[in-house]
């Protein structure tokens, strides 16, 4: 006899029937039971808290990260098609190729963890979607940006901070690990972090050409531009080329923002955060960079290098050399 189908939460259908989509969430989180910090209040806290990932390129790979760790509420916004240079990152087959990567993300997701509910949108960001997207983000908890566009991640950032939702970014395209959250708390938004002072413009006068090269700038850890070829850095802060992207970087960066994502779970939860800080908030990004080995935090704002001590955890600040300041 066949196996029966039942409806999930977005209507569609799912093998076995809501009883074994509970148990395929369970052995998805089993393992990390025992683990620090996953505790049963927690994981179950993933379980009910909902994101939205804008952009479900390299640094959309956080929802494949985020599905495994036991999140099932997602909402995804993207405007393109999966290309097979795509592959190198996403957790897609061939046969995706041509397909939305929206689309392509749902059936993943689905995939992985049948009980997921995936809301998704094949649809570019700009300057005439602020009430659209305001409206979309009302319903979620995390956000995360993905995007490459000034427009895009100004609108997102100009949102988030309108609306209080915690916004975790993080490069893809940088080389290593590195992540940081928006927590709208302190004062901190995107754009008064670029410093062209918009915050009290109408969206659509930016001079958007300006504030994508402040953007360009904003996640530049020190030394970035050492790991790239002699004159690739150049050409991809001025345009000429697309950012450079591998699955090792992608998934150093995607492994931080999930790991961010579960700390802003248990703030926002009220549940304990034990072992290190807690969230690392913006203008701090925290740093691994696998080619030194070096792990360290970074104040874009004032320029100064944090770094750690394993044994007793304090951090000493220091200002960062001139020369590797970008």
């Amino acid at each position: 006899m066949a196996k029966q189908r039942v409806p999930d939460r977005d209507g569609a259908s799912v093998p076995g029937g809501a009883e074994q989509a509970a148990g395929l969430w369970d052995a998805l989180v089993d393992r990390q039971q025992g683990l620090l910090n996953f505790t049963p209040e927690l994981t179950a806290a993933l379980r009910e808290t909902r994101v939205a990932v804008l952009g479900a390129g390299g640094n959309g790979v956080v929802a494949d990260r985020l599905v495994r760790l036991g999140f099932t509420r997602f909402v995804l916004v993207d405007p393109d098609v999966v290309e097979a240079s795509n592959l190198n990152r996403l957790p897609f087959a061939r046969d995706a190729v041509g397909r939305p990567k929206v689309e392509a993300w749902r059936d993943h997701l689905r995939a992985v963890s049948p009980e997921c509910a995936v809301d998704i949108h094949q649809r570019p960001l700009g300057r005439r979607d602020a009430a659209w997207l305001e409206e979309l983000l009302a319903g979620v908890d995390l956000v995360f940006v993905g995007t490459t566009s000034a427009e895009a991640n100004l609108l997102i950032g100009r949102t988030c901070a309108r609306l209080r939702r915690r916004m975790i970014v993080g490069p893809a395209s940088s080389g290593a690990y590195v992540v940081s959250t928006f927590t709208h708390d302190n004062g901190v938004t995107m754009e008064s972090l670029l410093g062209l002072g918009t915050e009290a413009r109408e969206f659509a006068n930016i001079d958007f050409a300006a504030a994508g090269a402040r953007l360009q700038a904003l996640l530049w850890y020190p030394g970035r531009r050492l790991r790239y070829a002699p004159g690739v850095s150049d050409a991809v802060r001025a345009g000429r080329l697309s950012a450079r992207s591998c699955t090792i970087f992608v998934s150093l960066t995607n492994a931080a923002m999930a790991f961010e994502a579960l700390k802003n779970v248990a703030a926002l939860r009220g549940l304990p955060w034990e072992g290190g800080p807690g969230v690392v908030t913006m203008p701090v990004l925290h740093v691994f960079d696998p080619y030194s080995g070096c792990a360290y935090y970074y104040n874009v704002d004032s320029r100064e290098i944090g770094i750690p001590d394993w044994l007793t955890g304090r951090v000493e600040w220091r200002p960062c050399p001139p020369d590797r300041r970008s």
